[in-house]
Formats: C-alpha cells, sequence, structure tokens
C-alpha cells in the first residue's frame, strides 16, 4: 500500500502561532490555494480513499483536495493533532514555557502526551494496512505527520527526517 499524506493548509492560527491542538482555526487564503495545487498534483496518483483527521483544518483542506479527486473521504479522529488539553489554543511560547515538548512522555495538562499520540495514530495505520487498499491520501497535521515519519525511519520525533512543510506532498510504502 502507497501511503501518501499532506499537512492542513496554513490556517489563522499558524500564522499568529497559536497552537491549536484539538481546537481549530481556519485556513487563509495561502492555505487554500496550496491544498488547490496539491490536489492538482495528486489527481495522477490514482489515489482510492481519502482519510481525514475530523478537525475542521484538515476536513477543509481534504474538501479542497477531493474537488480534484472525487474519492470518498472519511473522517478520522485517531487522526487528530495531539491533544494539548488546557493549552490547546494557547500562545506558542507559553506551551513551550509549560511542558517540554522535547520529553516524548510528558504529558498536556489535561491531555496527553506524544508517545500517546504515537500509539494512537500508529494503530490506524496498522488497521489501515489491512484494508488492502492500493494507494490513499492521509491529511493530517505536524504532530501526526511526525508520528508517521518517526515510525516509518525509525528514529526520534525531533529527527530532522521528521520535518514536514504543508505545501508537501510525502509517501510512505506499507
Amino acid at each position: 500500500m502507497i501511503v501518501y499524506f499532506i499537512r492542513h493548509g496554513e490556517t489563522e492560527w499558524n500564522k499568529k502561532k497559536i497552537v491549536q491542538g484539538h481546537k481549530d482555526s481556519p485556513l487563509t487564503l495561502k492555505g487554500k490555494k496550496i491544498a488547490e495545487k496539491l490536489g492538482e498534483i495528486l489527481k495522477s496518483k490514482n489515489i482510492e480513499v481519502i482519510y481525514t483527521s475530523d478537525l475542521g483544518r484538515c476536513v477543509q483542506t481534504a474538501e479542497i483536495i477531493n474537488r480534484y479527486l472525487k474519492v470518498k473521504l472519511i473522517k478520522v479522529k485517531k487522526l487528530r493533532e495531539r491533544n494539548f488539553g488546557s493549552l490547546n489554543g494557547k500562545p506558542a511560547k507559553r506551551v513551550k514555557r509549560e511542558i517540554n515538548l522535547s520529553d516524548l512522555n510528558k504529558v498536556a495538562p489535561k491531555g496527553e502526551s506524544f508517545s500517546q499520540l504515537k500509539n494512537r495514530v500508529i494503530h490506524f495505520i496498522k488497521l489501515l494496512a489491512k484494508k488492502k487498499l492500493e494507494r490513499v491520501l492521509l491529511i493530517i497535521h505536524e504532530g501526526t505527520a511526525r508520528v508517521i515519519l518517526s515510525d516509518y525511519h525509525d528514529v526520534d520525533f525531533n529527527s530532522k527526517k521528521c520535518n514536514t512543510r504543508s505545501d508537501k506532498i510525502y509517501k510512505i510504502i506499507k
């Protein structure tokens, strides 16, 4: 199975450096345009289905891309970004002051750790592999993308191999 994945387009809170976690803000014009560009590129990949985080910014990105692909779109709660609990929707500087983001076992207040995020996402990927699909597209978040790349490359989530951009298509083979 070939898994393509992209991060959701730029949001208003991305521009303001606010940690969204399980909260949401809409895509910017730039975010929408990048989604359109990626949809145009993905048309030729013969994707069978789109799985997207059920959070609005991913759904909005997925809907724009699906104008080009015209395939089944499935919203999946397991693909959500890390839950930063009481820090969802707070400025990134404050989040970094309150929790050590490089500690994968540090649980955000009333939220989850990176390790918990990883368990949730990898469990979904393993279930997906059993579906015998050939080509799927995931519309996900930065943290979710880091999980997939760190698992795929067998590296720490802080590795440069896990850095992602919202204007790039990533591909792994499972």
